[in-house]
């Protein structure tokens, strides 16, 4: 690990490199930092895809003032 700005930058050698470009999420489980390449929105979102059903507000759904009265 070494200091880049700010931040804490590490180095993946050998197999563990990712393709130049690949995006991660980094977690905590205890110790470890585990690193995952994000690969499209999480399960947890796509499992509430469709759970919302209220309608939502659009701005044109309301009747717009007048600035100048």
């Amino acid at each position: 690990m070494f200091q880049t700005g700010n931040s804490l930058a590490v180095r993946l050698v050998g197999e563990c490199r990712l393709p130049k470009g690949t995006r991660i999420r980094e977690h905590r489980e205890g110790n470890r930092i585990v690193l995952q390449p994000v690969s499209g929105w999480p399960k947890a979102f796509r499992d509430a895809i469709g759970s919302f059903t209220a309608d939502i507000p659009r701005a044109g759904d309301r009747k717009q003032r007048n600035p100048f009265v």
